[in-house]
């Protein structure tokens, strides 16, 4: 017995034994002395800094021995005023108080359990009960109580899951201690056994409803320490789901049974236990029951618990950081095991409910076993083995449209320590961030968890201080970390909306090129806000230099990536504070911004950014009418001032004098003048400078081999190369403009089992075309097969080299099935034109759900309608295609007729469907 409790009942022998003869108001005063005593004990150990779980245990042992003396007087009165045969009564406490836990101001819940024929004596039991509550009552407690016979409590336990919930905690107090043995019996034989899968499935459904009303995060500003994520529920949850599933009745028996570490048990309940000392504090701060940490509260009680900081902002940082800290560990480490134990009764998470079709069959790749959307280590030396799959999983997981798995989760958090420096500088760690952070719409899916288990801070040591950064700023509801996800996620968000707002920036992150600068400067925005200087934004862009010099960012990448970390506020600014109406006002952001890609990002940047911030007060439908504002008369000055064409200019001409510089002689000055002079800007624009130096390369190697070889002209050169990190490679295909080329190549694609992800078409005007695609294998990986790639060439070759070649022929010796991934009224079929985009062509955006001959099937509606394709962009998406075709007329104009045009909708749609 511990000796508090022993302590309590010496005083309580003393004070309430042998008061028989006192008057029940006599008795109240002795209980509320008693009670006004032991409360005062109680807050003056929690000054002194007793353990939060500690410090309930003992208010619940002060409650239990005043419950079991309030009891035995009731007898005693019932006795000397009732001659018949007493009836059997069990007292039980329930909840949280029969889970021995009780804050300052928490309900007092108990049940009073009687025999199944306990009608013969109710007149009894409803006086005993009556003169209980009704002492409860005038003490002050607040009683939560209910009367239940046998039969009644398991029916009313399976019936409802809470009650079912609060009993498997249920307490013997005092009274009929044979009646609570045959309940204990009862309960487990028919309120349990056989209504385990109900129960654990209701169990994680109530966990996902509690975490969506808390936001899905942890790292709310103001959270709620009971019910909040990673709250003190999850704790009791994740007991309640042990004990139903394996019989486990604490956190050490989840160790005994390999579940968890010693040194996370020791973590989990060190959690629990700060989070029960904030409760009661919280209590006491409030006079009453309460759970929200609110601002006020959080530096009062900072201030109570001694964080000794200069200024009451940054006690409240330190006291906060501490709180995430607890709460991050046990919401990620509690929802693990949960699911671990659960199985397959896991329910997909709300915040990936968007997302399309998930495989269940069982498929092993890469050291990795997936299965029911679940992806999980083959062996516990997987990374061992390869340490590199510590980053690749995250992309694994996106390629195949899976989970990480509850055991492969706590693997990765147990291999943390093997991301060091020397980690992170690797060529194949880079090349697969970058792969993560180029996956438009999903890399909020990879970057949560990275940073859920402690990677992301690892992999960027820049945004490591951001963890549980609280922001003191009116608008922002989550910490600075939290923040910078939510804005990931907005973006993503973007790629497939139907509805406004999102979906007028869609067209904007259809065509960003290079996403993966736009998405690392999401997550390197607000770095710069850890080191408290006044322009965070600079210190920001000090953090984005450092970051692309690791990842080897070059040029236009690096440019672009500092510009928009640089001026991630300036959009917002001059909105909201200039006027756009005054034409300088639009010519000196226009000098900041100087291309339109720029501009683009800026906007989707702006928008993430300020939606990311949780508050509905810093957005309203005028704010976007002035982003949209600035953004439209900022596109046009780009476009129709001389002085932004020569900017435009002078950035190709300093890359063609790089180029020159770079290639060592190795080509004519004029080929590589010709490659510059032969296409449009837009290509300038979208391709890196490693992509157009292969270029020129490329078309080096199809020029000579044309002189030095006869009767070759309609041959393509193919060039490969892999990124086996990324999980795709790279074709590149130059060969003569003729009819039909892209139709054929994206057929003899089809026809090999090879799934485009992305491709860049364009046409030099000496009729050179420069096709790049960006192709993986049905398993999403690098084709790196001789004979897959022999089986393409093979096809491609003879399909070049007939006027008319047989692809279905082809397809069908495949047999391959066709496969969507999105039902069609998920995301319905788009076909439309655009003749506002461009001056010179006409613009075909087509929106559906990939599948295998899709960009065949386009391509073959375009030749047919007797239309020219000068370009593409070709991008493949969460298994959506979001394509634009840029074209012309035979006499190379845009196309003016309607009936042409309606055409063309209509042969697209119908081959789309076929």
């Amino acid at each position: 017995m511990p000796g508090h409790l022993e302590k309590v009942l010496r005083h309580a022998e003393r004070e309430l034994v042998n008061q028989s003869h006192l008057r029940p108001t006599d008795l109240l005063d002795i209980y509320r002395r008693f009670l006004k005593l032991e409360e005062h004990r109680l807050k003056i150990e929690h000054a002194q800094d007793e353990s939060g779980r500690a410090l309930t245990q003992k208010r619940a042992n002060v409650i239990t021995v005043m419950l079991r003396h309030i009891w035995r007087s009731s007898w005693e009165t019932h006795q000397r005023t009732h001659i018949e045969k007493p009836p059997r009564l069990a007292l039980l406490a329930v909840g949280g108080f029969g889970r021995g836990e009780l804050n300052p101001y928490s309900d007092i819940d108990i049940l009073f359990l009687s025999p199944n024929d306990a009608q013969k004596s109710e007149a009894q039991l409803n006086d005993i009960v009556q003169h209980i509550l009704y002492m409860l009552w005038d003490i002050g407690f607040q009683v939560g109580h209910a009367t239940r016979t046998m039969q009644e409590l398991v029916a009313q336990a399976n019936a409802d899951l809470r009650t079912k919930t609060s009993l498997l905690e249920a307490r013997f107090l005092c009274g009929d201690e044979a009646l609570f043995s045959e309940f204990e019996k009862t309960f487990e034989r028919r309120c349990l056994h056989g209504h385990e899968k109900e129960y654990l499935q209701w169990r994680l459904t109530d966990q996902r409803e509690r975490h969506e009303k808390a936001g899905n995060t942890v790292f709310l500003q103001e959270p709620n320490v009971k019910n909040g994520c990673g709250g003190l529920r999850d704790y009791q949850n994740l007991l309640w789901i042990g004990r139903v599933k394996r019989g486990l009745a604490s956190t050490q028996d989840f160790v005994e049974e390999q579940l968890i570490t010693p040194a996370e048990r020791k973590q989990l309940d060190r959690a629990y236990d700060f989070l029960l000392r904030i409760r009661t504090e919280l209590h006491y701060q409030q006079k009453r029951s309460g759970d929200i940490l609110t601002l006020r509260l959080q530096g009062q009680i900072a201030g109570s618990f001694g964080y000794q900081h200069r200024t009451i902002l940054r006690r409240m940082e330190a006291f906060m950081r501490d709180y995430y800290g607890h709460t991050s560990f046990l919401f990620n480490l509690t929802n693990t095991l949960c699911n671990r134990l659960c199985g397959g009764l896991k329910t997909s998470h709300a915040r990936w409910a968007f997302l399309p079709f998930r495989s269940t069959r069982r498929e092993e790749f890469d050291g990795f076993v997936l299965e029911n959307g679940e992806l999980e280590a083959l062996t516990t030396t997987t990374f061992g083995d390869d340490p590199v799959r510590l980053v690749r999983v995250f992309l694994l997981a996106l390629q195949h449209n899976a989970e990480l798995g509850p055991e492969l989760k706590l693997l990765l958090r147990r291999r943390l320590y093997m991301i060091d420096r020397g980690f992170i500088y690797q060529t194949a760690v880079r090349d697969t961030l970058l792969a993560i952070l180029s996956r438009k719409g999903q890399v909020g899916r990879a970057l949560r968890p990275m940073h859920e288990l402690g990677f992301l801070g690892r992999f960027f040591p820049e945004f490591r201080p951001l963890t549980c950064l609280v922001q003191h700023e009116f608008f922002h509801r989550y910490t600075a970390d939290e923040h910078t996800l939510v804005c990931i996620e907005t973006i993503d968000k973007i790629i497939d909306a139907k509805e406004p707002p999102f979906s007028k920036y869609r067209p904007l992150l259809q065509a960003a090129a290079r996403p993966h600068i736009l998405y690392l400067a999401m997550l390197l925005h607000d770095t710069g806000k850890s080191e408290n200087s006044r322009s965070h934004a600079e210190a920001s862009a000090v953090n984005a230099v450092r970051v692309a010099r690791r990842m080897r960012l070059k040029g236009a990448d690096l440019s672009t990536l500092v510009f928009l970390v640089d001026h991630h506020l300036s959009m917002s600014e001059i909105a909201r504070r200039k006027n756009l109406d005054n034409e300088e006002t639009i010519i000196e952001f226009a000098r900041t911004v100087q291309t339109q890609e720029r501009l683009d990002l800026l906007m989707l940047l702006t928008f993430a950014d300020t939606q990311g911030t949780g508050s509905a007060r810093s957005y309203s439908d005028w704010k976007d009418l002035l982003l949209w504002q600035l953004y439209h008369r900022t596109t046009r000055a780009l476009s129709g001032i001389k002085e932004f064409v020569a900017v435009a200019e002078q950035a190709r001409i300093e890359t063609q004098q790089r180029l020159l510089k770079n290639l060592d002689g190795r080509f004519d000055p004029g080929e590589i003048a010709a490659h510059f002079e032969n296409l449009p800007p837009s290509y300038f624009e979208t391709m890196s400078e490693d992509l157009i130096r292969e270029h020129i390369s490329i078309v080096h190697s199809f020029l000579k081999y044309q002189i030095t070889h006869d009767d070759v002209s309609l041959q393509p050169a193919v060039h490969w190369r892999n990124f086996p990190e990324q999980g795709h490679s790279e074709v590149t295909i130059v060969t003569w403009d003729r009819d039909r080329i892209f139709a054929r190549v994206t057929g003899a694609f089809a026809a090999c089992g090879l799934t485009i992800l992305k491709a860049d078409i364009y046409t030099r005007a000496d009729d050179i075309a420069i096709e790049t695609y960006y192709v993986a294998t049905e398993r999403l990986e690098a084709v790196t097969d001789p004979r897959d790639r022999s089986s393409f060439e093979k096809i491609l070759f003879q399909a070049m080299g007939m006027e008319q070649y047989d692809f279905n022929t082809a397809f069908a010796k495949r047999g391959k099935p066709r496969l969507t991934i999105y039902d069609a009224s998920d995301f319905p079929t788009r076909v439309s034109v655009d003749q506002r985009a461009s001056s010179t062509h006409t613009l075909l955006d087509v929106q559906t759900p990939d599948y295998p001959g899709l960009l065949y099937r386009i391509a073959g509606a375009i030749a047919d309608t007797g239309l020219n394709l000068v370009s593409a962009r070709v991008t493949t998406e969460k298994g959506a295609a979001l394509d634009t075709f840029y074209l012309c007329d035979h006499d190379g104009k845009k196309i003016e007729s309607e009936e042409v045009l309606a055409s063309l909708i209509e042969e697209v749609r119908k081959r789309i469907a076929e």
